[in-house]
Protein backbone atom coordinates (compact mmCIF):
# COMPACT_ATOMS: atom_id res chain seq x y z
CA UNK A 1 0.00 0.00 0.00
CA UNK A 2 1.63 3.25 -0.90
CA UNK A 3 1.80 6.35 1.32
CA UNK A 4 -1.10 8.12 -0.74
CA UNK A 5 -3.28 5.10 -0.36
CA UNK A 6 -2.75 5.02 3.63
CA UNK A 7 -3.74 8.19 4.20
CA UNK A 8 -6.68 8.26 2.64
CA UNK A 9 -7.61 5.44 4.18
CA UNK A 10 -6.88 6.77 8.02
CA UNK A 11 -8.91 9.97 6.85
CA UNK A 12 -12.12 8.12 5.94
CA UNK A 13 -11.69 6.31 9.30
CA UNK A 14 -11.35 9.70 11.00
CA UNK A 15 -14.53 11.03 9.42
CA UNK A 16 -16.56 7.88 10.40
CA UNK A 17 -15.38 8.05 14.11
CA UNK A 18 -16.30 11.75 14.22
CA UNK A 19 -19.33 12.01 12.37
CA UNK A 20 -22.76 12.35 14.33
CA UNK A 21 -25.14 9.54 15.55
CA UNK A 22 -22.00 6.71 14.46
CA UNK A 23 -21.41 4.69 17.65
CA UNK A 24 -23.60 6.10 20.26
CA UNK A 25 -27.55 5.31 20.35
CA UNK A 26 -29.65 8.48 19.20
CA UNK A 27 -33.28 9.68 21.06
CA UNK A 28 -36.14 11.22 19.82
CA UNK A 29 -38.97 12.37 22.33
CA UNK A 30 -40.97 14.87 22.51
CA UNK A 31 -40.47 16.43 26.24
CA UNK A 32 -43.46 16.14 28.33
CA UNK A 33 -44.87 19.84 29.40
CA UNK A 34 -47.26 19.59 32.46
CA UNK A 35 -48.18 16.56 34.85
CA UNK A 36 -51.28 16.27 37.15
CA UNK A 37 -50.70 15.97 40.57
CA UNK A 38 -50.65 12.54 41.82
CA UNK A 39 -51.32 10.96 38.78
CA UNK A 40 -48.44 8.62 37.17
CA UNK A 41 -46.49 10.47 34.16
CA UNK A 42 -45.99 8.78 30.85
CA UNK A 43 -42.73 9.21 29.05
CA UNK A 44 -42.42 7.63 25.44
CA UNK A 45 -39.05 7.69 23.59
CA UNK A 46 -37.87 6.76 20.06
CA UNK A 47 -33.98 4.91 20.57
CA UNK A 48 -31.95 4.15 17.66
CA UNK A 49 -28.30 2.84 16.89
CA UNK A 50 -27.06 2.04 13.77
CA UNK A 51 -23.45 0.69 14.90
CA UNK A 52 -24.98 -1.50 17.78
CA UNK A 53 -28.01 -3.11 19.24
CA UNK A 54 -29.82 -0.80 22.25
CA UNK A 55 -29.50 -2.45 25.13
CA UNK A 56 -31.40 -0.19 27.49
CA UNK A 57 -32.88 2.94 28.39
CA UNK A 58 -33.75 4.92 31.31
CA UNK A 59 -36.20 7.56 32.90
CA UNK A 60 -34.09 9.86 35.71
CA UNK A 61 -36.50 12.15 37.64
CA UNK A 62 -35.89 14.72 40.09
CA UNK A 63 -38.02 17.93 41.90
CA UNK A 64 -35.27 19.47 41.66
CA UNK A 65 -31.25 19.76 39.96
CA UNK A 66 -29.55 19.43 43.14
CA UNK A 67 -31.50 16.03 44.14
CA UNK A 68 -29.93 12.98 43.18
CA UNK A 69 -32.40 11.57 40.65
CA UNK A 70 -34.53 8.37 40.45
CA UNK A 71 -34.00 5.91 37.71
CA UNK A 72 -36.73 3.89 36.30
CA UNK A 73 -36.18 1.37 33.33
CA UNK A 74 -37.93 2.11 30.30
CA UNK A 75 -39.53 -1.02 28.68
CA UNK A 76 -39.31 -1.65 24.65
CA UNK A 77 -42.55 -2.37 22.36
CA UNK A 78 -40.61 -3.11 19.53
CA UNK A 79 -39.75 -0.73 16.44
CA UNK A 80 -37.26 1.21 18.89
CA UNK A 81 -39.98 2.59 20.71
CA UNK A 82 -39.54 2.64 24.73
CA UNK A 83 -42.00 3.47 27.58
CA UNK A 84 -42.53 4.10 30.91
CA UNK A 85 -43.50 6.29 33.68
CA UNK A 86 -42.97 8.22 36.96
CA UNK A 87 -45.09 6.86 40.18
CA UNK A 88 -48.36 9.24 40.51
CA UNK A 89 -46.93 9.58 44.38
CA UNK A 90 -43.56 11.23 43.00
CA UNK A 91 -45.65 14.04 41.03
CA UNK A 92 -46.06 16.46 43.56
CA UNK A 93 -46.32 19.06 46.01
CA UNK A 94 -44.04 20.85 44.44
CA UNK A 95 -44.27 23.30 41.34
CA UNK A 96 -42.01 21.33 38.76
CA UNK A 97 -40.51 17.87 37.75
CA UNK A 98 -37.06 17.23 35.66
CA UNK A 99 -36.04 14.49 33.99
CA UNK A 100 -33.78 13.23 30.83
CA UNK A 101 -33.73 10.04 29.33
CA UNK A 102 -30.37 7.99 28.83
CA UNK A 103 -29.55 5.17 26.52
CA UNK A 104 -26.95 2.78 26.22
CA UNK A 105 -26.02 0.50 23.40
CA UNK A 106 -24.45 -2.96 23.40
CA UNK A 107 -20.50 -1.98 22.96
CA UNK A 108 -21.42 0.47 26.24
CA UNK A 109 -21.83 3.62 24.42
CA UNK A 110 -24.71 6.14 26.02
CA UNK A 111 -25.99 9.06 24.96
CA UNK A 112 -28.61 11.55 27.10
CA UNK A 113 -31.05 14.16 26.29
CA UNK A 114 -31.07 17.52 27.97
CA UNK A 115 -32.86 17.94 31.58
CA UNK A 116 -36.31 18.47 30.62
CA UNK A 117 -38.70 20.39 33.20
CA UNK A 118 -42.14 19.20 33.46
CA UNK A 119 -45.17 21.50 35.25
CA UNK A 120 -46.89 20.22 37.99
CA UNK A 121 -50.78 21.32 37.89
CA UNK A 122 -53.47 19.96 40.36
CA UNK A 123 -56.16 17.49 39.16
CA UNK A 124 -58.59 18.63 36.58
CA UNK A 125 -56.86 22.09 35.95
CA UNK A 126 -56.15 22.97 32.27
CA UNK A 127 -52.94 23.86 31.20
CA UNK A 128 -54.64 26.74 29.68
CA UNK A 129 -56.09 27.59 33.21
CA UNK A 130 -52.34 28.20 34.78
CA UNK A 131 -52.52 31.84 35.61
CA UNK A 132 -49.39 33.72 34.61
CA UNK A 133 -46.45 34.86 36.85
CA UNK A 134 -48.02 38.79 36.79
CA UNK A 135 -51.56 37.39 37.41
CA UNK A 136 -50.66 35.24 40.94
CA UNK A 137 -48.45 38.71 41.40
CA UNK A 138 -51.61 41.06 41.39
CA UNK A 139 -53.67 38.78 43.23
CA UNK A 140 -51.37 38.60 45.99
CA UNK A 141 -51.02 42.50 46.33
CA UNK A 142 -55.39 42.56 45.93
CA UNK A 143 -55.21 39.90 48.99
CA UNK A 144 -52.63 41.93 51.06
CA UNK A 145 -54.47 45.14 50.41
CA UNK A 146 -57.28 43.52 52.22
CA UNK A 147 -56.85 43.29 56.22
CA UNK A 148 -57.32 39.34 57.36
CA UNK A 149 -60.72 38.13 59.35
CA UNK A 150 -60.27 37.09 62.66
CA UNK A 151 -58.91 33.84 63.69
CA UNK A 152 -61.42 31.35 64.78
CA UNK A 153 -61.63 30.03 68.03
CA UNK A 154 -59.27 26.78 67.62
CA UNK A 155 -61.71 23.55 68.46
CA UNK A 156 -60.86 21.70 72.06
CA UNK A 157 -58.82 18.41 71.19
CA UNK A 158 -60.95 15.63 70.82
CA UNK A 159 -59.52 11.77 72.74
CA UNK A 160 -58.46 8.86 70.96
CA UNK A 161 -58.41 10.35 67.47
CA UNK A 162 -55.09 10.11 65.55
CA UNK A 163 -52.90 13.27 64.85
CA UNK A 164 -51.22 13.68 61.55
CA UNK A 165 -47.96 14.94 60.46
CA UNK A 166 -48.41 16.13 56.81
CA UNK A 167 -44.71 17.01 55.64
CA UNK A 168 -43.69 18.53 52.59
CA UNK A 169 -41.86 15.55 51.64
CA UNK A 170 -40.65 12.83 53.37
CA UNK A 171 -38.02 10.17 51.71
CA UNK A 172 -37.69 6.95 53.06
CA UNK A 173 -36.17 4.28 51.69
CA UNK A 174 -35.76 5.68 48.50
CA UNK A 175 -39.19 6.60 47.96
CA UNK A 176 -41.01 10.31 48.12
CA UNK A 177 -44.45 9.98 49.87
CA UNK A 178 -45.90 13.81 48.86
CA UNK A 179 -49.52 15.42 49.02
CA UNK A 180 -50.33 12.55 52.39
CA UNK A 181 -50.40 12.17 55.94
CA UNK A 182 -48.91 10.55 58.02
CA UNK A 183 -50.80 9.26 60.84
CA UNK A 184 -49.46 8.67 64.53
CA UNK A 185 -51.81 6.98 66.72
CA UNK A 186 -52.50 8.30 70.10
CA UNK A 187 -53.97 4.69 71.40
CA UNK A 188 -56.90 2.28 70.86
CA UNK A 189 -58.74 2.53 67.27
CA UNK A 190 -59.55 0.19 65.24
CA UNK A 191 -58.56 -0.61 61.76
CA UNK A 192 -59.45 2.41 59.68
CA UNK A 193 -57.31 5.38 59.96
CA UNK A 194 -57.63 8.47 61.80
CA UNK A 195 -59.00 10.89 58.96
CA UNK A 196 -61.64 10.96 56.64
CA UNK A 197 -60.06 10.12 53.93
CA UNK A 198 -56.88 8.28 55.51
CA UNK A 199 -57.11 4.74 55.53
CA UNK A 200 -54.19 1.93 57.17
CA UNK A 201 -56.38 -1.16 57.26
CA UNK A 202 -59.73 -1.49 54.99
CA UNK A 203 -61.37 -3.67 52.75
CA UNK A 204 -63.51 -2.25 49.29
CA UNK A 205 -65.47 -4.26 47.15
CA UNK A 206 -66.91 -3.53 43.73
CA UNK A 207 -66.83 -3.86 40.05
CA UNK A 208 -64.12 -3.10 37.66
CA UNK A 209 -64.51 -2.39 33.29
CA UNK A 210 -61.19 -2.50 31.45
CA UNK A 211 -61.08 -2.34 27.19
CA UNK A 212 -58.48 -2.98 24.79
CA UNK A 213 -58.35 -0.81 21.58
CA UNK A 214 -55.95 -2.27 18.64
CA UNK A 215 -54.05 -0.07 17.37
CA UNK A 216 -52.76 -2.87 14.19
CA UNK A 217 -54.28 -2.07 11.03
CA UNK A 218 -55.25 -5.80 10.27
CA UNK A 219 -57.54 -5.57 13.92
CA UNK A 220 -59.51 -2.95 15.08
CA UNK A 221 -62.21 -4.55 17.37
CA UNK A 222 -62.06 -3.38 21.20
CA UNK A 223 -62.27 -6.29 23.41
CA UNK A 224 -63.91 -5.37 27.34
CA UNK A 225 -63.94 -7.31 30.54
CA UNK A 226 -65.26 -7.22 33.81
CA UNK A 227 -66.18 -8.39 36.93
CA UNK A 228 -65.85 -8.36 40.69
CA UNK A 229 -62.58 -6.86 42.27
CA UNK A 230 -61.33 -6.34 45.81
CA UNK A 231 -58.73 -3.66 46.63
CA UNK A 232 -57.74 -4.31 50.45
CA UNK A 233 -55.24 -1.91 52.27
CA UNK A 234 -53.30 -3.69 54.98
CA UNK A 235 -50.87 -1.48 57.39
CA UNK A 236 -50.68 1.67 55.02
CA UNK A 237 -50.08 -0.88 51.23
CA UNK A 238 -52.82 -1.88 49.11
CA UNK A 239 -53.14 -4.62 47.13
CA UNK A 240 -55.84 -5.13 44.15
CA UNK A 241 -56.98 -8.46 43.61
CA UNK A 242 -59.42 -9.88 40.66
CA UNK A 243 -58.48 -7.62 38.20
CA UNK A 244 -55.98 -9.39 36.04
CA UNK A 245 -56.28 -13.26 36.30
CA UNK A 246 -54.10 -14.22 38.99
CA UNK A 247 -52.17 -10.45 39.16
CA UNK A 248 -51.44 -8.33 42.40
CA UNK A 249 -51.34 -4.86 42.24
CA UNK A 250 -49.23 -3.58 45.35
CA UNK A 251 -48.28 -0.17 46.04
CA UNK A 252 -47.91 2.46 49.00
CA UNK A 253 -50.92 4.44 50.23
CA UNK A 254 -49.94 8.29 50.36
CA UNK A 255 -52.29 9.80 52.67
CA UNK A 256 -55.35 9.36 50.00
CA UNK A 257 -53.75 8.43 46.97
CA UNK A 258 -51.61 5.27 45.57
CA UNK A 259 -50.42 3.90 42.13
CA UNK A 260 -49.44 1.48 40.28
CA UNK A 261 -47.38 0.44 36.92
CA UNK A 262 -46.51 -2.86 36.35
CA UNK A 263 -46.22 -5.69 33.22
CA UNK A 264 -48.70 -7.94 33.07
CA UNK A 265 -48.72 -11.82 31.28
CA UNK A 266 -50.86 -12.43 28.32
CA UNK A 267 -54.45 -13.76 29.06
CA UNK A 268 -57.23 -15.11 27.28
CA UNK A 269 -58.55 -11.76 26.57
CA UNK A 270 -55.08 -9.56 26.59
CA UNK A 271 -52.05 -9.79 25.09
CA UNK A 272 -48.71 -9.36 27.66
CA UNK A 273 -49.28 -5.68 28.91
CA UNK A 274 -47.79 -2.67 30.76
CA UNK A 275 -50.57 -1.37 33.20
CA UNK A 276 -50.57 1.77 35.13
CA UNK A 277 -53.29 2.39 37.97
CA UNK A 278 -54.17 5.82 40.09
CA UNK A 279 -56.94 5.16 42.77
CA UNK A 280 -57.71 7.42 45.29
CA UNK A 281 -59.73 6.84 48.25
CA UNK A 282 -62.41 8.91 49.31
CA UNK A 283 -65.61 9.29 51.56
CA UNK A 284 -65.77 5.06 52.00
CA UNK A 285 -65.21 4.57 48.37
CA UNK A 286 -62.10 3.66 46.27
CA UNK A 287 -61.84 4.55 42.79
CA UNK A 288 -59.19 3.46 40.20
CA UNK A 289 -58.64 4.35 36.83
CA UNK A 290 -56.58 1.86 34.36
CA UNK A 291 -54.82 3.00 31.67
CA UNK A 292 -51.40 1.55 29.69
CA UNK A 293 -50.18 -0.40 26.34
CA UNK A 294 -49.77 -3.87 24.74
CA UNK A 295 -46.03 -5.08 25.05
CA UNK A 296 -46.99 -7.50 22.04
CA UNK A 297 -45.37 -6.55 19.29
CA UNK A 298 -47.89 -8.49 17.18
CA UNK A 299 -50.75 -7.09 18.94
CA UNK A 300 -50.16 -3.60 19.62
CA UNK A 301 -52.54 -1.28 21.25
CA UNK A 302 -53.88 0.68 24.46
CA UNK A 303 -55.95 0.54 27.39
CA UNK A 304 -58.32 2.07 29.80
CA UNK A 305 -60.67 1.21 32.87
CA UNK A 306 -61.99 2.06 35.84
CA UNK A 307 -62.14 0.41 38.96
CA UNK A 308 -65.26 1.43 41.50
CA UNK A 309 -65.68 -0.27 45.53
CA UNK A 310 -66.87 0.60 48.29
CA UNK A 311 -66.26 0.06 51.69
CA UNK A 312 -66.99 -2.87 53.10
Amino acid sequence: MNWRTRTIGIGLASALLAAPGMGMPVIQHDPVQVAEKGQPMGVRATVRDTAARVESVSLLYAPSRGMTPFRVALSSSGAGTWYGSIPGHMIGPGAQMLYYIQAENADGETAETDWHTVRVVERGVAPEAIPAASDVARQAQQRAAVPPPPAPAPAPERPNRSKYLIPGAVIVGGAVAVGGALAISDSGGGGGGGGADVVTNANFGGTYTICFEPTSETNTVTVCDSGLVNVYVREGTVEVVGLWGAELFTSPLNGSVFSVAKTAEATALFPESYLILAGEIRSGRCTVTVNGYSRDPANPGNYNGQLDTTMR
